[in-house]
C-alpha cells in the first residue's frame, strides 16, 4: 500500500511530461550525434590518407589494381606510377605495407560468420570484392617476380615451340602472362604441373555433371565397380568408351571398349540390350543389325567382366564419361573426364575430335567412316589425359585451343594430312602468322616490386607455416620465416613487420581445418547454399491475413514502396490468405516490417513479419550489427523513387547534405539507369545522418521517399548475387541418404562442423586484430580473403584495407 500511495506523487502533469520527454529526446539525439560527429572527424582524418577516385568502382577491385596500390605504397612516386583507381596522400609518411592472407576464406565466409569477425568488421573501413583466384598462384598476380620457365624441349617451328604440329603461344609471343592467368584452365588448375589425383572429379563434380553416384534415386539398380582402394598418382589409367542404341526403354548399351595405359585394348564387347531395339543409331555408333544378330552377351556379363579387369585403384578416363557409365549402369568413384579437363569459358566443352586434332595431331570420327570406333575414342581420351598430366596446365593453356577451334577451315574444304607427313607443316595459316621466332628461354615479367626491393635496402618479409610457404611459387626473394602455427606467425610478425617495408603473413588455420576434415571438405559447397538461403530469408516478409477475394496487385503496389520486389506469391495453407514478398535487398524487407506492420491495407489490419526459421533466429542481431557496420555509416538506402529520376538527379537532390561519392543501384552500373531504390554513399557519416532525417517521408515527384541506414555493404553487387549463387545446389551437391539414420548422422556432423568453424573464424579474427594492433602508425594494412575456385564451389574474394593510425 505504501508503494501504491507513493506512485501518484511520481506522476507529472501532461505539460511537465512533455517537457521531460522533449529533454530526454534531445539528449538522446545529442548522444547519438556526438559519437557520429567524432566518428566523422576520425573518418575524415583517415580518409585524408587513402581515398578511392570518384570515377572508380567503390565496390570491387582486380588483383592488378591491388598490385598497383602495393607497388606505389612501397616504392613511392619516383619508382612506381600512381594507382589508376585510388590515391595515397602523404605517401612519404608511410612506414610500410602489411598484407595478411587468410587461406581458403572467401567473401561468403566473411558474411556467413559475420558475427565472429568482430575485429575485421570494426577496424577495416574499406572493403572491396575480388574475383575468384586460381587455386595455387593467387598471389603471383599481386607479388609477381621475374622468373624463367623450365626449358621447353618440344620441337620448334621457326623458333617457336610446337607439339604434334600445333604451335605453342609462349609469353614472349601473342599470349601474355595476364592473358594466361585469365585462361579457364589456369583459373581451374593453376600453373603448376600436378599428378593425376589433382584432376579426378570430386564427389560434388560427379553429382553436378550427372554421373551415377550412390544413394540417389537415379542410380537405383546400378552396380558398384568395386574399385575402393586409395588412388595415388601412380594408379593405372584406363580409357573407356561405350556405344548405345535406342530401345523401347531409351538408350541402351550395345558396345563397350576398355584401353589400358599403353593403348592396348583389353576389352571390346558387343552387348545385346534387354529391350527391343528401335534404332541402331548406326551413324554415330557404327552398330548394325547384322553385327548384333549373333550377340548373346548381356549387360550383367560385361559388368561382371569389367569388375574383374579393373584394378582396385583404377582411374577411368573418357569424354563425357557420365553417359558411358549410365549406359553400363555402373558406379565408379575415380574418374577423369576430358570434356571437363580441357576447360573452356561459360561452361562450354570441346568436342573429342577437336581436341584430338589440335593436340594429338590426328583425326578421329571421320565423316568418311560410318559411325564411331569405341576403342579409338577410348584410346584418344586416354592419350589426351596423359598429355595433360605430363605437360601440365600451363603448357595446355599455351596451346590456345579456343583460337584453334575458332579458325579451323570449313569441314568440306579440309584435307586430311598423310600419316607420314611432318605434322609441323600442317599448321593452319592463322597459327603460322602468329608463331614468330624467339631466342632463348621463354620468360614472363609479372612486376618489378620485389626485384626493386632486393636491389635497394628495403626488406620484404614472408611469414607462414611450412606447408603454406611450400605451396607458394614466388618466394625466392622474400626473407622467409617459417612458423609452426598461426599463433607463432602473430608472435613473429610483432617483431619482424615493424622493420620491413613489405610483409606477407599467411594464416592457414581454416584451410588446414578443411584439409583435415574430409566431411567438411566434401560438403563445403553447402556453406554457400546456406548463405544463399539466409540472405534470401532476410529479404523475405509475410503479410496478412487478407480476405479471400483481396487484390494482389494492390498489395504489391503498397509493398513496392519499400523497394524492388523479386517475387510475390499467395499462401493459401493458412486459415486466411497471406502474401509472401521476397525483395531484392534486406533493406527493403526491414523497411516493410518497420513501416507496414500493424497498418490497414484494403480494410484489413495486417501483420508484417519475417519467416521464422533456424536461419533467421539471429536475424535481428545480424541486422543490428550490419547497421552499425563501419562501412555502412556513410551510406543510406532510399526507396520509393520515381522511375523518371536518373542517378544524376538523385545525386544532385541529396548532395545538399554533403558530398555524394556515389549512387549505387542493384546490378546496374549504367549512368542513365532509372532505379526504384538505390544506395547513396556520402563522404561522411554526418552527411548521411542529416540526409536520413531530412529526406525520410519527403515527397519527391508525387512519391514519398523511405530512407534508412544501409544494411548491405556497399560492394552490394556481389553480396546480392550470393542469392542466385549456382556453384552448388541442394539437389546436385547434397544427395539425400537412403535411410533416416544416415541423414541424421550427416546433419549432426555438419552441425558440429559449423560450431567448430565458428571457433576457427573467431580465433583467426582475434589473431588478425592482435597483429593489426602491433603495427606501427602509418602502416597500410590489407587483409586478403582470396576466395575459392575449387571443384566444390566458386566464390569471390574480399580485400579489407585500413591505414593504421593513432587512435
Amino acid at each position: 500500500m505504501a508503494n501504491n500511495a507513493k506512485s501518484p506523487c511520481k506522476r507529472k502533469n501532461p505539460g511537465e511530461r512533455s517537457a521531460v520527454e522533449a529533454k530526454k529526446k534531445k539528449a538522446n539525439i545529442q548522444n547519438v550525434e556526438s559519437p557520429m560527429r567524432c566518428h566523422s572527424q576520425e573518418q575524415q582524418k583517415a580518409v585524408s590518407v587513402f581515398t578511392v577516385n570518384a570515377e572508380s568502382n567503390h565496390c570491387a577491385i582486380t588483383h592488378e589494381q591491388l598490385s598497383e596500390l602495393i607497388n606505389h605504397a612501397v616504392l613511392g612516386e619516383l619508382r612506381s606510377p600512381l594507382p589508376s583507381w585510388c590515391q595515397i596522400h602523404r605517401q612519404k609518411e608511410l612506414k610500410g605495407v602489411a598484407v595478411i592472407v587468410l587461406h581458403g576464406v572467401s567473401q561468403m565466409h566473411f558474411y556467413r560468420y559475420y558475427l565472429q569477425f568482430k575485429q575485421l568488421r570494426k577496424k577495416f573501413r574499406f572493403r572491396f570484392s575480388m574475383p575468384p583466384p586460381p587455386p595455387d598462384d593467387f598471389l603471383l598476380r599481386i607479388f609477381g617476380t621475374e622468373k624463367l620457365l623450365p626449358q621447353d624441349k618440344s620441337p620448334t617451328v621457326n623458333g617457336t615451340s610446337a607439339v604434334n604440329g600445333h604451335c605453342l603461344m609462349t609469353e614472349n609471343n601473342s599470349c601474355k602472362p595476364s592473358d594466361l592467368d585469365k585462361h579457364p584452365i589456369i583459373i581451374k588448375y593453376g600453373r603448376r604441373k600436378r599428378g593425376l589425383t589433382s584432376y579426378l572429379l570430386s564427389e560434388e563434380e560427379l553429382t553436378r555433371n550427372d554421373y551415377p553416384v550412390a544413394d540417389i534415386h537415379a542410380s537405383e539398380g546400378f552396380v558398384q565397380s568395386g574399385c575402393t582402394a586409395k588412388v595415388t598418382d601412380n594408379s593405372p589409367l584406363l580409357g573407356l568408351d561405350c556405344e548405345m542404341c535406342l530401345t523401347t526403354k531409351g538408350n541402351e548399351l550395345t558396345r563397350v571398349s576398355l584401353v589400358n595405359a599403353e593403348g592396348h585394348c583389353v576389352m571390346d564387347e558387343l552387348v545385346k540390350p534387354d529391350n527391343l531395339i528401335l534404332n541402331y543409331l548406326t551413324r554415330f555408333s557404327g552398330i548394325t543389325k547384322m553385327m548384333m544378330m549373333p550377340v548373346k552377351t548381356k549387360l550383367r556379363d560385361v559388368q561382371a567382366k569389367l569388375k574383374k579387369i579393373l584394378p582396385n585403384d583404377a582411374v577411368l578416363v573418357g569424354h563425357s564419361l557420365n553417359n558411358d557409365l549410365k549406359a553400363l549402369k555402373m558406379i565408379h568413384p575415380n574418374v577423369i573426364d576430358t570434356s571437363l579437363l580441357f576447360a573452356r569459358g561459360w561452361g562450354q566443352r570441346f568436342k573429342l575430335k577437336v581436341l584430338v586434332k589440335s593436340i594429338l595431331g590426328r583425326e578421329i570420327q571421320s565423316e568418311q567412316v560410318v559411325g564411331h570406333d569405341a576403342s579409338e575414342d577410348a584410346r584418344a581420351a586416354l592419350e589426351l589425359a596423359q598429355y595433360f598430366i605430363d605437360h601440365g596446365p600451363m603448357e595446355v593453356a599455351k596451346l590456345n585451343l579456343e583460337n584453334f577451334q575458332d579458325k579451323q577451315p570449313a569441314r568440306e574444304s579440309f584435307t586430311p594430312q598423310p600419316e607420314g607427313r611432318n605434322q609441323a607443316n600442317g599448321l593452319s595459316d592463322h597459327l603460322k602468322a602468329k608463331c614468330k621466332g624467339v631466342d632463348g628461354k621463354p620468360c614472363f615479367h609479372s612486376g618489378s616490386l620485389l626485384k626493386k626491393l632486393c636491389m635497394g635496402d628495403q626488406k620484404a618479409v614472408l611469414l607462414g607455416t611450412k606447408k603454406a610457404m611450400k605451396e607458394l611459387i614466388h618466394q625466392e626473394v622474400w626473407h622467409k620465416i617459417e612458423c609452426g602455427t598461426d599463433k607463432e606467425v602473430v608472435q613473429q610478425a610483432q617483431t619482424e613487420i615493424p622493420v620491413a617495408s613489405l610483409s606477407l603473413s599467411h594464416f592457414s588455420s581454416y584451410s588446414e581445418y578443411i584439409e583435415c576434415n574430409l566431411h567438411m571438405k566434401i560438403h563445403e559447397g553447402l556453406l554457400h547454399e546456406k548463405m544463399r538461403q539466409k540472405l534470401s530469408e532476410m529479404c523475405t516478409v509475410y503479410a496478412g491475413p487478407f480476405c479471400k477475394d483481396f487484390c494482389l496487385e494492390s498489395v504489391k503496389r503498397t509493398f513496392q514502396d519499400c523497394g524492388s520486389i523479386g517475387s510475390i506469391s499467395v499462401i493459401t495453407e493458412t486459415h486466411k490468405p497471406y502474401v509472401c514478398i521476397e525483395y531484392e535487398l534486406p533493406e527493403s524487407a526491414h523497411l516493410a516490417v518497420l513501416t507496414l506492420n500493424g497498418s490497414i491495407l484494403d480494410g484489413f489490419l495486417i501483420t508484417v513479419q519475417r519467416p521464422i526459421k533456424e536461419n533467421t533466429l539471429d536475424c535481428d542481431t545480424v541486422l543490428w550489427k550490419l547497421e552499425k557496420d563501419i562501412t555502412s555509416q556513410a551510406v543510406i538506402y532510399v526507396s520509393g523513387i520515381q522511375q523518371t529520376m536518373t542517378k544524376e538527379e538523385l545525386s544532385e537532390k541529396f548532395s545538399k547534405f554533403g558530398r555524394v561519392e556515389g549512387v549505387i543501384c542493384l546490378g546496374d552500373n549504367k549512368a542513365d539507369a532509372k532505379p526504384e531504390d538505390c544506395f547513396i554513399k556520402y563522404g561522411s557519416s554526418e552527411s548521411a545522418a542529416k540526409a536520413q532525417v531530412a529526406m525520410n517521408g519527403q515527397e519527391v515527384r508525387k512519391r514519398r521517399l523511405n530512407v534508412l541506414r544501409a544494411l548491405t555493404p556497399y560492394h552490394l553487387q556481389t553480396w546480392a548475387s550470393q542469392r542466385s549463387h549456382t556453384a552448388v545446389s541442394p539437389k546436385t551437391s547434397d544427395p539425400v541418404p537412403s535411410d533416416r539414420k544416415s541423414f541424421e548422422r550427416r546433419t549432426a556432423k555438419l552441425s558440429q562442423c559449423e560450431g567448430e568453424l565458428k571457433d576457427v573464424m573467431r580465433t583467426i579474427d582475434r589473431r588478425v586484430g592482435r597483429l593489426f594492433k602491433a603495427l606501427t602508425d602509418n602502416t597500410l594494412c590489407m587483409v586478403l580473403l582470396p576466395g575459392t575456385n575449387s571443384a566444390q564451389c566458386s566464390a569471390p574474394g574480399l580485400c579489407l584495407l585500413e591505414m593504421k593510425q593513432n587512435p
